[in-house]
């Protein structure tokens, strides 16, 4: 069974509104090597985010948040790609690209983002620019 372990990536990434934390900062509950400090009375955002990784048993551990630099979830059947700032670009890397421009062709929606901007990655593994709302 996986676990999040040193990770935490998504008390980053993600916004949460009962904590009035704006996506790309990191939570005031999450510390380095421990994670959550409130993880027992964390606000229901959180308990009902779902890691791609921690729930596709087929993902190796080069692609845990902390190690590729990005997170993945599924939201209204798309697969949405959150980039650490820092890291833009990370989905780019081997085999990530590779098994992203997969899932695109065989017609799953997979959207990229870094912040609010983002790319959707087409059939054809060209990229449209999209921007998030709100």
């Amino acid at each position: 069974m996986k676990s999040c372990g040193d990770c935490g990536l998504c008390c980053k990434l993600m916004g949460v509104t009962e904590l009035e934390k704006p996506a790309g900062k990191w939570c005031a509950h999450f510390r380095r090597g421990r994670g959550c400090d409130a993880y027992d009375a964390r606000p229901g955002s959180c308990r009902v985010f779902n890691c791609t990784w921690l729930l596709t048993e087929a993902l190796d551990d080069g692609w845990k948040p902390a190690v590729c630099g990005f997170l993945m979830h599924v939201d209204g059947g798309r697969l949405i790609v959150e980039c650490d700032p820092a890291r833009p670009q990370a989905w780019r890397a081997p085999p990530h690209r590779a098994a992203l421009e997969r899932w695109a062709a065989e017609g799953q929606e997979v959207l990229i983002f870094a912040g609010r901007r983002g790319q959707r990655l087409n059939a054809d593994a060209t990229l449209t620019p999209v921007i998030r709302r709100g």
